[in-house]
């Protein structure tokens, strides 16, 4: 069955030619590139702005898009802009220099803009109206040196109690609107990429954190939604209890949703927030599913997980509202990790295919993979195969010497075991379909900044590279 495989890579980590991947050109190269190879599928990561340490799982907006993934000399092309020059080629996106590159051109073309508008965007903005007040929250960041809104004066921080939806602060007129229109852009750009995609029969497979950051829209709009003090300082905050791999455990630090306050109005807010997101893709994956039958409260003061406990999570109330919203909705539960069995009831309730990674599993004959499940090597969360094999124990390497024969190539008999078991899908990240080591991996989970987030193919001879797959 070929037509079940999929190559996981971050937009990010397109090459591109502006020192960050983006949705122009490499887009469209990589999306024929797999095709090509026979893939069906292409996983991306939360395309939302990034927040802290450039992550995009801590995002400012849900509904917002990472600027810095605007295509510039799309603008060329329509005679926006003269030219557009080029960063120097690197493995390694450089998030604060790639926004001083870009933002001058951005600028530019919305003066451009301003004088000859682009068709669509009054369409824009009456589809997506969370766009004025993420721009007046943009804004007020940056007046405020990136302080967490609720250190803002009354005024900034109970802005929609007193003025309209479309207002902006007086002064600040000019700038809100390239926020905007720098959403505009990039939702254009996206959903042009997403058409060419489906032309192609490439399927979109995108990610859904769980939480959403305290410094974000999300939750300066939405300020009832989460357990938080008079101040709007939470009192509780997320994370996992200590385990067999952590005497600490991991305390990730966003805001609790209250969900008691929630159930109200049939999780409006959350509704909203997933079934948004589930449009913008083919699949939706469910980062950190377990969270939706039972999640971790961490006291807000805490400087560990240690006192870290579990609670009921909305279980069948959330799906049942989501599903009544959203009945063609296809989503993906993220099932990692140590689970009770009512993550697993809540999963098959609703026959939502779960996750199998052999970095996880190999070792344990008891948790073969299911042709319901999606299956990885290692996930953007996990080392590469190569990272992974340098770093096993010794008896690890004798047990998969003992599985797979004594001369083999561990890497290769640990790609075609992974390639070969039952599957509804099997996603590999590109960098394993390179064999890249350590060096190419996206992320430390439990750390923030560099290198996480970071990497990126320096140029388009990756598809020469590609050295494993159809």
């Amino acid at each position: 069955m070929k037509d079940k495989y999929g190559v996981l890579l971050a937009i990010s980590s397109l090459p591109g030619d502006q020192g960050i991947g983006d949705f122009g050109k490499s887009a469209y190269v990589f999306a024929d590139t797999i095709k090509k190879r026979g893939y069906k599928y292409w996983q991306v990561l939360p395309i939302n702005p990034v927040g802290p340490g450039n992550s995009p799982y801590m995002s400012t907006c849900s509904e917002a898009i990472e600027p810095r993934y605007i295509d510039l000399n799309w603008f060329v092309k329509k005679g926006m802009l003269k030219g557009v020059k080029k960063m120097p080629k690197s493995d390694k996106v450089d998030y604060q220099a790639v926004w001083e590159f870009k933002k001058p051109y951005l600028m530019k073309a919305f003066a451009n803009f301003k004088k000859h508008p682009i068709r669509g965007y009054k369409k824009f903005l009456k589809e997506n109206p969370w766009v004025y007040p993420f721009a007046v929250f943009t804004y007020f960041r940056g007046v405020n040196n990136y302080q967490i809104w609720n250190t803002w004066a009354p005024d900034m921080k109970f802005y929609y109690d007193n003025h309209k939806l479309k207002e902006f602060p007086k002064g600040a007129e000019d700038e809100c609107e390239f926020h905007i229109f720098c959403q505009f852009i990039a939702k254009l750009q996206y959903e042009k990429l997403r058409k060419y995609l489906k032309k192609i029969g490439l399927i979109l497979i995108a990610d859904c954190p769980f939480y959403v950051g305290i410094d974000s829209t999300d939750c300066w709009l939405n300020k009832d939604q989460f357990i938080m003090n008079e101040n709007y300082e939470p009192t509780l905050v997320s994370g996992c209890p200590p385990d067999a791999f952590s005497d600490d455990g991991q305390l990730w630090g966003t805001p609790i949703f209250n969900f008691k306050k929630m159930m109200e109005d049939d999780f409006k807010f959350l509704v909203h927030r997933i079934g948004f997101l589930a449009s913008t893709c083919d699949y939706l994956r469910l980062d950190h599913f377990r969270a939706w039958d039972t999640y971790c409260i961490i006291p807000a003061e805490d400087e560990n997980a240690r006192r870290g406990k579990w609670e009921i999570g909305p279980r069948t109330d959330f799906f049942d509202a989501l599903f009544k919203a959203y009945p063609s909705i296809n989503l993906i539960a993220e099932d990692l990790g140590d689970l009770f069995q009512g993550v697993h009831d809540l999963r098959d309730h609703y026959n939502f295919p779960g996750m199998h990674i052999t970095e996880f599993t190999i070792f344990d004959e008891t948790n073969p993979s299911k042709d319901t499940q999606i299956v990885y090597p290692g996930t953007h969360d996990n080392e590469t195969i190569e990272g992974w094999l340098e770093n096993l124990p010794e008896e690890n390497i004798k047990y998969l010497k003992k599985k797979f024969g004594e001369n083999v190539d561990l890497f290769e008999a640990m790609f075609n075991f992974t390639w070969n078991i039952p599957s509804l899908m099997t996603i590999f990240p590109l960098q394993d379909l390179m064999r890249l080591d350590n060096s190419a991996r996206m992320n430390y989970p439990g750390t923030v900044g560099s290198p996480n987030w970071e990497w990126k193919l320096k140029d388009e001879n990756y598809n020469k590279k590609i050295r494993y797959g159809l």
